[in-house]
């Protein structure tokens, strides 16, 4: 759980802010302050928060002296004020603060709401910084240290570009254009070879504003002059963040079914058959399987729609626990479901969908009325290669009809008797 110390001596601020971000953040505790006396007393106790929001002028403190104790704590610091002092800000922005922010209306504190959830999320979100200056790697890094991304930084692009291709973490890379082996667009263009621009943010930099045009026209995100200010550089990457993190989401929601989480009828297809392709190129075994819950319309009559849901989200669970990261598992519709197994030999697969089968048969439902209930799955199998993933798909559906006509809760496959 995240605590967030908020301390302001306006209780309608501290209000307004503690239900807002009670409100906007998951498992999260609010702690208030209205003065100096009483941060000490708490962090004398509880020094674990997450994050603190530090109004500027409390009628007990003198000059910085709040923010340079909480800043000893090793508590990150966002400083809050309602009145814009650029002398103020620039002293401020001296010391390692995450943000120096106003509070002068209801839409600056809905920024600061807003920005106090995006530090929260740069705790998982990892930045590359190649440059061959060390003193710009230290000096970027110290920035992004105070945002809580989690920093790394390379000096050679071609060590860069090994990191990459073996690091899935890294969201964003900054990189400088002057750059020994490969400048900052050559290395651009060998990213873009296996990272688009939705997978992997891309931030040029140079004092050289004409290299602008080259990193944008070969795939950067974003484009930065050096020298820069230190607050546009920080919300420009933060702002790539939440770019990324939006585009992540959308593509989620496109190609995952909403009830179960696991991935949708039209994200199957579109990966089944590189699936497909790479099975037969490799010569390797595989299986493709339809899935579908006996009986269904009765459970969701007797018990109702609820329950029914309860059985489909049971069932998708325990397709995602026993498959493998490499196979594709999805629902087609309704109470039916599709399985894509790679490399997998028919014995192998027989096994696993006949003891998935004994498993569901087994698994209790708790309705929250009575006693338990207990449902079944049938299942059909298709092993041997068709010319299309969707002639693979109809065969298995064969075999799954072929289930539920000799009495349900049973599994049908094109494998010879002898191998199962």
């Amino acid at each position: 759980m995240d605590k967030i110390l908020i301390v302001e001596d306006s209780q309608t601020v501290a209000k307004y802010l503690a239900r807002r971000l009670e409100t906007s953040l998951d498992d999260v505790e609010i702690h208030t302050a209205d003065s100096f006396d009483t941060v000490k007393k708490l962090l004398a106790t509880d020094k674990h928060y997450s994050l603190a929001l530090l109004d500027v002028f409390l009628p007990d403190m003198h000059d910085t002296q709040l923010i340079d104790f909480v800043l000893e704590k090793k508590i990150p610091v966002v400083v809050m004020t309602s009145d814009y002092d650029m002398a103020l800000q620039k002293q401020l922005l001296q010391k390692e603060i995450a943000d120096f922010v106003l509070k002068d209306s209801v839409e600056a504190l809905e920024y600061i709401v807003a920005f106090t959830e995006r530090l929260l999320h740069n705790r998982e979100t990892s930045v590359l910084i190649v440059d061959d200056s060390t003193t710009a790697l230290r000096h970027i890094g110290d920035y992004l240290k105070r945002q809580l991304y989690q920093v790394h930084t390379e000096r050679d692009p071609l060590h860069a570009l090994m990191k990459l291709t073996t690091d899935d973490t890294i969201s964003i890379v900054i990189t400088d254009y002057n750059m020994p082996q490969l400048n900052g667009v050559q290395f651009l263009q060998k990213i873009r070879r296996f990272k688009s621009k939705d997978d992997l943010g891309v931030i040029g930099i140079s004092a050289d504003s004409e290299s602008a045009t080259k990193f944008l026209k070969f795939g950067a995100n974003d484009f930065i002059n050096k020298p820069f200010m230190k607050e546009e550089f920080l919300h420009r990457v933060n702002n790539l963040a939440q770019n990324l993190e939006n585009i992540k989401t959308l593509k989620t929601y496109a190609n995952q079914d909403f009830l179960t989480k696991v991935h949708n009828r039209k994200y199957f297809f579109e990966k089944g058959i590189f699936y497909l392709d790479r099975m037969r190129k490799e010569k390797k075994e595989f299986a493709v399987a339809m899935i579908d819950i006996d009986d269904f319309k009765k459970v969701n009559d007797t018990y109702g729609h609820d329950i029914g849901d309860k059985v489909i989200k049971t069932l998708a669970k325990k397709l995602k626990q026993k498959t493998k990261g490499q196979d594709l598992v999805a629902r087609f519709g309704g109470e039916e479901f599709c399985l894509f197994l790679q490399d997998i030999s028919e014995n192998a697969a027989q096994k696993f969908f006949e003891e998935l089968r004994r498993e569901v048969a087994s698994t209790p439902i708790e309705t929250g009325i009575s006693e338990s209930i207990y449902f079944t799955v049938s299942i059909g199998i298709a092993t041997k290669p068709h010319n299309t993933l969707e002639e693979m798909i109809k065969q298995a559906d064969i075999y799954l009809y072929e289930a539920k006509q000799s009495g349900k809760n049973r599994v049908v496959s094109d494998i010879p008797a002898e191998v199962s």
